[in-house]
């Protein structure tokens, strides 16, 4: 044998195990592909798709890999779809779909609530306002503002509109632009369009839509009172004494010439509808709670200022909040004025009260 013939030889037995293992691969392919097939158990990005393909094989992957290289290698023209393959069902591996057995299981998909506006949910029995708001982490007023609500008291299969965030939920009325429910309530333009996905429709008329960070104006708060507008005789001056929580008012002045009374009677007189109440003013704010209505720390023009202070308490009408947090009021029968008595109880004062609205 000549040494070219030799040369020859050498080199095809030094090939010879590639050659071998090579050809061992692509049958180990062949027939797993053939078996593939006949269980409807393909490795294509179809097959993981379709409802009756839950699962598939560790080995599988590997295979995938197998081929994907082998492709590329010889330059097929599937080989950029197959390698594909492999990188999104290697990439679903790698995001922990995998089971105990050894298996790849198709992802699921939830579909997730997006509450970015306006959630809608019905109230269930013995549910509150102020439980409602702490599931949701938004305050009870927001709540209540945002569904007409007075009181923290709410029936059973109530549907009530929740904001998502911190703000209320209004309902577009007729002539509303973004601008000026912008102007009215707080927020801004650029949020209330992100947040109400308003960007092609703008704001619809019997829409409901979130103001982020909005707040009513206290006018336009279910639990306001339009105060009752009556004329005075003019006032004679008047000196008195502290009593009770009120310490440190300002610009006091006693009417005489209004008559003599009782501070419940002056509340009922300015407040028609809380007749209802019948007794002593240590025990209005507890009466009020017990029929529903709002009784905070917060006073507003046309809500009944109490105090348990004294015997009997005292109950007294708010007739203006100032903007230095101060605020005028009327009452009767207090500091020795039987008639009405008009005073500024200052700020520093105002957060001893309970207020009735």
């Amino acid at each position: 044998m000549t040494k070219k013939n030799n040369k020859f030889w050498n080199g095809f037995r030094r090939f010879l195990p590639y050659l071998l293992t090579g050809v061992i691969v692509l049958s180990l392919v062949f027939v797993g592909s053939l078996d593939k097939q006949r269980n409807e158990n393909s490795l294509s990005l179809s097959s993981f798709a379709t409802e009756n393909q839950k699962e598939v094989s560790v080995d599988q992957i590997s295979e995938l890999y197998t081929v994907a290289g082998l492709s590329d290698s010889l330059g097929l023209a599937s080989a950029t779809d197959v390698g594909s393959n492999y990188v999104m069902v290697n990439a679903m591996h790698d995001a922990g779909q995998t089971s105990t057995g050894g298996k790849l299981e198709k992802p699921s998909f939830t579909d997730i609530d997006d509450s970015r506006g306006v959630i809608e949910y019905t109230v269930q029995e013995g549910e509150n306002i102020d439980m409602i708001a702490a599931r949701y982490g938004v305050s009870p007023d927001q709540i209540r503002w945002s569904n007409g609500l007075k009181s923290s008291n709410v029936e059973a299969g109530r549907l009530l509109y929740i904001p998502s965030s911190s703000g209320i939920v209004y309902l577009v009325k007729s002539g509303d632009t973004i601008e000026s429910i912008v102007s009215r309530y707080g927020s801004s333009a650029e949020e209330i369009i992100a947040l109400n996905d308003l960007e092609v429709s703008g704001i619809v008329e019997g829409s409901r839509i979130l103001i982020k960070d909005g707040s009513l104006p206290e006018t336009e708060r279910p639990e306001y009172v339009t105060p009752v507008r009556r004329s005075y005789s003019s006032n004679s001056n008047y000196s008195y004494t502290y009593l009770g929580d009120t310490a440190n008012r300002s610009g006091a002045s006693c009417n005489r010439g209004l008559g003599a009374g009782q501070c419940t009677t002056w509340a009922w007189l300015k407040r028609p509808d809380l007749g209802f109440i019948k007794a002593n003013a240590n025990r209005w704010d507890d009466a009020a709670r017990a029929n529903g209505l709002l009784v905070n720390r917060s006073p507003s023009a046309g809500s009944i200022f109490q105090t348990d202070s004294g015997w009997y308490g005292h109950v007294g009408y708010v007739e203006s909040v100032n903007s230095d947090g101060s605020i005028n009021v009327s009452e009767r029968n207090y500091a020795g004025c039987y008639g009405v008595m008009f005073s500024t109880i200052p700020a520093s004062e105002v957060g001893k009260f309970n207020y009735i609205h």
